[in-house]
């Protein structure tokens, strides 16, 4: 997700789980204990995503990421996983 502000703002940005309202990451630091999931970010620039390691069929589903602007900014994004990798 890019966010749309000056580089005088600072936002902070979560990644939430929707299934669950599970807070996943917000900034760089990750509130779940799931390691799989980080948030990725590079210093000044307005992108930000969610890696989510080996994807498991059970990670499926919606996910929002949100901007703490007022008014608040959000996006949902839809992950389909459809298998599995065998090791």
């Amino acid at each position: 997700m890019q966010t749309l502000l000056g580089k005088s703002q600072i936002p902070y940005v979560s990644w939430i789980r929707r299934k669950d309202l599970h807070v996943l990451t917000t900034g760089n630091f990750t509130y779940t204990t799931d390691t799989r999931f980080r948030a990725l970010h590079l210093p000044g620039s307005p992108f930000w995503s969610l890696e989510v390691d080996r994807p498991a069929i059970t990670d499926s589903g919606v996910y929002e990421c949100q901007v703490s602007t007022q008014p608040k900014i959000f996006r949902r994004f839809k992950l389909s996983v459809l298998g599995e990798l065998k090791a």
